[in-house]
């Protein structure tokens, strides 16, 4: 009678732990960072030491959600595989370009984790390339972006918009 008793209280406070974890995973707050909006983007550091562009940010989101088609994406950095349903930070803005001439335009981000780790690359179906996504808007005129970092953690703290390469004519090969 006792062992019962024993065995009975054990599974009881097993449970108990079981469903005080779950509910501390799953009422845990989603770490969302500060939206960027109102500025004019830098290159990145890399392309003319990090200067001022003509690529005005209108405004920017920041969520968590997952890619909705699968996709390879080879560059400098390596090779990448993107399956429907993978995990991604996404980051929707929109751009105006102040150029004198009607461009495309490489975007990219800085995105931190709550350790302080930079996340990427960048992988979006609109992009030839790792590392940026690309938009396109006449003169005086705005246009939207998407970037897109398969990650599967919620704790982004932060991030920063940069244009990555010189504005162009035509779209990256």
């Amino acid at each position: 009678m006792n062992r019962q008793l024993a065995i009975v209280t054990l599974v009881i406070i097993a449970v108990a732990i079981f469903l005080g974890s779950l509910y501390f995973f799953l009422s845990a707050p989603v770490i969302k960072p500060p939206l960027k909006t109102a500025q004019y983007l830098n290159f990145s550091n890399s392309i003319q030491g990090g200067t001022e562009t003509k690529v005005y940010l209108v405004n920017s989101s920041f969520f968590y959600g997952a890619y909705e088609e699968s996709f390879i994406r080879s560059g400098a950095t390596g090779s990448y595989s993107i399956t429907n349903g993978d995990p991604c930070v996404i980051i929707n803005g929109t751009i105006r370009n102040d150029y004198d001439n009607d461009y495309y335009f490489s975007i990219t981000a800085d995105v931190f984790n709550s350790r302080g780790d930079k996340i990427g690359p960048i992988l979006t179906i609109n992009s030839p390339h790792p590392g940026f996504t690309v938009a396109y808007a006449e003169i005086g005129e705005s246009n939207n972006f998407s970037i897109q970092i398969k990650y599967d953690s919620k704790d982004i703290t932060d991030y920063d918009l940069f244009v990555a390469f010189e504005p162009t004519d035509s779209p990256p090969p």
